[in-house]
């Protein structure tokens, strides 16, 4: 699987999703919240920075760097957090349309 290209066709494109999943990336959410848990998603986020920004010979050794890296942390914990709500609102919302369809 491709992680990092630096081909300009390919900046700020997606590099791991399929073709399926660029149609319709609600199922990657779905599966990545399948796997992990919104707690779990956190304990290992934080132990990875917490491995970057503390560990010797880390790639973080100018306090820039471990700045630059918590941020991300954070950004990343919210971005993982609202996927969380995008898909638990989803949801909430079919399982009412479910019970609010007559004859079901």
């Amino acid at each position: 699987m491709r992680t990092c290209n630096h081909h300009p066709q390919w900046y700020n494109q997606p590099l791991r999703l399929t073709e399926e999943e660029c149609q319709n990336p609600m199922k990657v959410i779905e599966d990545f919240f399948e796997c992990y848990h919104l707690n779990d998603t956190r304990d290992i986020l934080w132990k990875w920075t917490v491995e970057i920004v503390s560990s010797p010979g880390s790639i973080s050794s100018e306090p820039l760097e471990r700045g630059n890296h918590l941020y991300f942390y954070e950004k990343m914990e919210a971005l993982i957090e609202a996927s969380y709500i995008i898909l638990k609102q989803i949801n909430d919302q079919m399982n009412k349309t479910v019970v609010a369809t007559p004859g079901t």
